[in-house]
């Protein structure tokens, strides 16, 4: 299981000793991130003191360094502004960042919440489209062709009290390790079920290994979750980074918001990918009203019918799956 970890970004060390497994010759490790940055703050004024123009001067700069520090192949982006993409850029010209702007970000005065809490930082604050909030990708293996970019539709009923926000989703293809993946982002609340995330990047994926970070709004118990997880632990085809790397599967993971909360993930193809590590991290200032989720998965290249992937047993209830599953 990860742990709690406080550290000032700007001098973090690597990632953390991973739980040790069978690594195969054809094994390979896939360091992974995501992050809900909350840049434009929100209705509930809960990111407000994460905004102070010191902070806003120094985010690129100490996120950055928590990409490079933890070798991070994967990093995911929610509620963030696209001028914070500019801004992420100059510190990893390496990384490829890809951006699906999903809604402005307008303040009770009518004025655009990114442009005017990023713009003395750069003039990049608004893209092409206008959207100025949305999803962005930071990854570090070249891209393989144009990417996946959704609106969410409302499939599921709100609870009393909700308001429905844009939501949608992101994918990429790009080399991951040694082999093509999909890297996908999405932020959804309990309007917009993960079932549909699921759905509607299958097509794009085409067979290829996804591994798909976000805020999903939901505890791990939830039983909207279950068609994501796999092990044994839903009806899905995916593992999650926080699973549980002792051996023992499980729907669970530290909380991921200043509030105690479990809502963010990194879901990977089971059948390629097992959790090794994974941990949630509280930056020193806080940057944001959400911690940073960051783990390792063990990736396998494509091995002979057969041989029974990566998992080798290791997950007792991967191998009690239900009649007719695909294996």
């Amino acid at each position: 299981m990860g742990g709690f970890v406080a550290a000032t970004i700007a001098i973090t060390t690597g990632i953390a000793a991973a739980a040790p497994y069978d690594q195969g010759p054809g094994d390979y490790l896939v360091n992974v991130l995501t992050y809900n940055v909350c840049a434009a703050n929100n209705r509930d004024n809960t990111c407000a003191a994460d905004l102070t123009p010191k902070r806003r001067r120094a985010w690129a700069g100490e996120v950055s360094a928590l990409i490079r520090s933890r070798n991070v192949d994967v990093a995911s982006f929610t509620e963030m502004c696209y001028a914070q993409v500019d801004l992420l850029k100059r510190k990893l010209p390496d990384y490829r960042m890809v951006w699906f702007g999903i809604d402005e970000a307008p303040a009770p005065d009518g004025r655009d919440r990114c442009r005017r809490l990023w713009g003395a930082l750069t003039k990049r604050t608004t893209p092409p489209d206008g959207k100025t909030f949305g999803l962005a990708l930071a990854l570090k293996g070249p891209l393989l062709g144009p990417p996946l970019r959704r609106r969410l539709s409302v499939d599921l009923k709100p609870g009393p009290g909700s308001r429905v926000h844009p939501r949608g989703l992101l994918c990429a293809r790009a080399m991951v390790g040694p082999r093509r993946s999909v890297s996908c982002v999405t932020h959804i609340s309990d309007s917009e079920s993960p079932r549909q995330v699921a759905r509607l990047l299958a097509p794009y994926a085409d067979g290829s290994p996804v591994i798909l970070g976000g805020d999903f709004n939901r505890k791990p118990q939830d039983p909207e979750l279950t068609p994501m997880y796999g092990l044994g632990l839903g009806t899905g085809n995916y593992a999650e980074v926080d699973t549980g790397t002792d051996g023992t599967a499980r729907r669970g993971g530290d909380p991921t918001t200043r509030g105690g909360r479990k809502i963010d993930y990194v879901f990977a193809t089971e059948d390629v990918f097992r959790p090794v590590h994974a941990e949630v991290i509280r930056t020193s200032p806080e940057l944001s009203d959400h911690r940073v989720l960051a783990g390792t998965f063990s990736g396998t290249v494509p091995l002979p019918l057969g041989d029974g992937g990566p998992w080798r047993g290791s997950f007792p209830e991967y191998l009690r799956r239900r009649p007719g599953r695909r294996r």
